[in-house]
């Protein structure tokens, strides 16, 4: 009785290592994190910098990007505009990002979570703050992480 149970101890073992070994290699969830914080803080640092180019370098450029900002909905060439408005309406804005989370999906892809802050000034001097709660869909292409996706929704 013990060897049979030792046997099939043993076969559901090696079935489970088996298994596991033919499965896709998951990224590690730590550094696919640490990637994407830091692309997360160099990416508000450029709109709090006015640099549109850089802003524009950290998304996926395509017609097949999907943009939500509250109410609407935006492809590549209408996020570009409304980027190219709100840099132009802003003078300037500081950002703290609240709370991320981030979840690895798969090889070179990952959803974050979160909420972020900003206050600010309009170009005419009124003061702006807001605060936002995001999803984004990135995909990693040549050790860059890129933004495929994004749902902000004002809180």
């Amino acid at each position: 009785m013990k060897r049979i149970a030792i046997a099939a101890s043993l076969t559901v073992l090696v079935f489970v290592v088996v298994f596991k070994a033919q499965l896709p290699a998951q990224p590690k969830s730590g550094r696919v994190e640490q990637e994407i914080r830091r692309m997360f803080e160099e990416y508000f640092k450029t709109v709090e910098r006015h640099e549109l180019k850089a802003f524009l370098a950290f998304f996926a450029e395509g017609e097949d990007l999907t943009v939500f900002e509250d109410k609407e909905m935006y492809d590549w060439k209408g996020f570009v505009a409304f980027a190219e408005g709100f840099f132009a309406q802003v003078t300037e804005i500081k950002f703290n990002l609240e709370k991320c989370a981030v979840n690895p999906i798969g090889p070179g892809l990952a959803v974050a979570t979160g909420i972020f802050g900003a206050v600010g000034k309009t170009v005419s001097g009124e003061p702006i703050s807001f605060r936002n709660a995001y999803t984004f869909v990135l995909t990693k292409k040549a050790d860059h992480w890129r933004i495929k996706h994004v749902h902000e929704s004002t809180l």
